[in-house]
């Protein structure tokens, strides 16, 4: 990808991490909003309640002081008119009532009285329902339409004076009233500071308007019903800053993220899209007149050009020197093949020069036992010896000849692959070497069947196995043979108690030719593990050694699953 593009892309990802930003900081602020208008909501209703609480505490004083009054107990016992102008028509003045009713116990009405000038209604306005009601809750408030409209009512049990309480049955019952009018509902307005409704229309849910908040409170009758609603609709100030506030962090933000990109576009423009369209021509034409405009890049892009231009001056150089190496490669390629010739015309080699040595080899030794059988009788003890001498070095030869020709034939004679039970050639390979009535040779039971040539698989275990014979020093020789399970492959021990090897002769002895002992002592052609390395290496295993002088050795080879 181009690196203006890169750019571009870290552009239109910061515009959306800011554009994320500004959303995140737009979500905040509708939470708080709707945090703000619903605490506005409860304050609002709150203001609303507690101001309709005081317009009624005044009458709910006067009702309370009136009805434990022994006087007004004698009034409804005794009516006097002189007594109750002085009174109970006072309330009305004092405590700007517009009705008053008192009923016995038998809810027949002693003063019933309502202000012309504000309330005419002729019928009683207490149901007798709300007597066994006030009964029980010795006071009660409720609402009721009315022709001239909507009636706040309080009443309350009659008590002597001795029964404040008013645990005593009740002497009878009193009422007050007043008329929810254009007075009351600006004093109303005074106390909440917003506009007040009266209305008996089913409301919708708290409504915001701007910053204006409309709550309602309901006006419920004796039974509970709601008869009417006030509406109090006022201007929150705190959602007012709030809006004021959230308007101008937005803005700012706004033009906040449009200075910043613009800053960063005018910056890339000029920065880096310029310098990089020369940097892209010089690079797309290769001309001179292009590479010349990279010398007047400023900052990091000068070096850059600078750079640009030395790899004009090495990819010139690179293309003479590819040339040198094709020519060279291609020498490489026929000396390999002409040494491969080479290899393989030794390997026939040594395979022809040890086969066509077997025959001579042969007649000597023939012609040897033939003159130590016939002229025994004409020969001294030094002529026996020098022939005992000569034929165990044909012997000698021999077996050296067809050490190589094994060794010769690993590489030359490719064999096939089939599945190896390892239980069965492992039996086989002891019953071959036909180990001495002293050996004990034990191998782990269940061992594997491997993919391998079983000849040359054969010919490792027979090889393994007669070299833990052959230079064994003990008295009752040990062999182990163990199989491990390694991950890719299976790791076989074959394990002796013979004299061990030194450390320092691990890789000589897997060397053609070489022996630890003189062949004389044992008679060794020195090929037998260098034929093991080499056909187990040539199927991708490995063989490996460890020995302690003295206690006996471990040849350790892997074989692929």
């Amino acid at each position: 990808m181009r690196t203006q593009n890169k750019l571009l892309i870290i552009l239109i990802v910061t515009a959306l991490l800011l554009s994320a930003g500004f959303m995140i900081i737009l979500n905040i602020q509708k939470k708080q909003n709707s945090i703000l208008i619903n605490s506005g909501i409860e304050q609002q209703s709150a203001i609303l309640k507690t101001a309709v609480d005081a317009k009624s505490d005044l009458v709910y004083r006067t009702l309370y002081d009136y009805t434990y009054w022994d006087d007004l107990i004698n009034y409804m016992n005794q009516p006097d008119t002189t007594w109750a102008n002085d009174n109970l028509y006072t309330l009305f003045s004092s405590f700007h009532v517009n009705a008053v009713w008192m009923y016995n116990l038998d809810l027949k009405a002693v003063f019933e009285e309502t202000r012309l000038d504000s309330i005419r209604i002729k019928q009683a306005l207490v149901y007798k329902g709300v007597f066994p009601m006030i009964y029980k809750t010795k006071f009660i408030k409720y609402y009721l339409p009315s022709a001239q409209g909507l009636l706040e009512i309080h009443g309350a049990t009659m008590h002597p004076s001795n029964d404040e309480s008013r645990k005593l049955p009740p002497q009878g019952y009193f009422f007050m009233a007043n008329l929810l009018d254009s007075s009351y509902i600006n004093e109303l307005e005074n106390l909440t500071g917003g506009k007040i409704i009266l209305t008996t229309h089913q409301p919708e849910p708290v409504k915001l308007v701007g910053n204006r908040i409309t709550s309602y409170y309901p006006l419920n009758d004796w039974e509970g019903k709601t008869v009417a609603w006030l509406e109090l609709s006022r201007e929150s100030d705190f959602l007012t800053v709030f809006h004021r506030l959230s308007d101008i962090t937005i803005w700012f933000l706004a033009i906040l993220i449009f200075v910043i990109l613009s800053i960063f576009f005018i910056s890339f423009n000029i920065l880096v899209k310029v310098p990089l369209g020369k940097i892209s021509q010089a690079l797309f034409t290769k001309s001179s007149d292009d590479r010349m405009k990279l010398k007047s890049l400023k900052s990091e892009f000068k070096k850059i050009g600078q750079l640009i231009e030395e790899y004009f001056e090495q990819q010139e150089s690179l293309e003479t020197e590819i040339e040198v190496r094709k020519k060279t490669e291609a020498q490489k390629e026929k000396l390999i093949a002409e040494l491969d010739s080479a290899n393989r015309e030794l390997k026939d080699f040594a395979y022809i020069v040890s086969h066509d040595l077997k025959a001579p080899l042969r007649a000597i030794g023939s012609i040897s036992q033939w003159i130590h059988a016939d002229y025994a009788d004409k020969l001294d003890e030094d002529g026996k010896m020098q022939l005992d001498l000569l034929l165990s070095r044909v012997h000698r030869m021999q077996n050296l000849i067809e050490g190589v020709l094994a060794y010769s034939r690993v590489t030359r004679v490719k064999e096939e692959k089939e599945a190896v039970d390892l239980n069965k050639l492992v039996k086989d390979a002891i019953e071959m070497v036909a180990p001495p009535a002293n050996f004990t040779i034990t191998a782990d039971q269940n061992l594997p069947t491997v993919s391998f040539g079983p000849t040359r698989l054969l010919q490792v275990f027979e090889n393994l196995i007669s070299n833990a014979i052959k230079y064994n020093d003990k008295e009752a020789g040990e062999i182990n043979i163990h199989c491990g399970d390694a991950g890719y492959s299976w790791s076989i021990s074959i394990s002796d108690n013979g004299p061990g090897i030194e450390e320092k002769y691990f890789e000589k002895i897997f060397q053609i030719f070489q022996t630890l002992k003189a062949r004389d002592e044992y008679e060794s052609t020195g090929i037998g593990l260098t034929i093991v390395k080499k056909i187990i290496e040539a199927n991708g295993g490995t063989i490996s050694v460890g020995s302690t002088p003295g206690k006996g050795t471990t040849f350790t080879i892997t074989i692929l699953k």
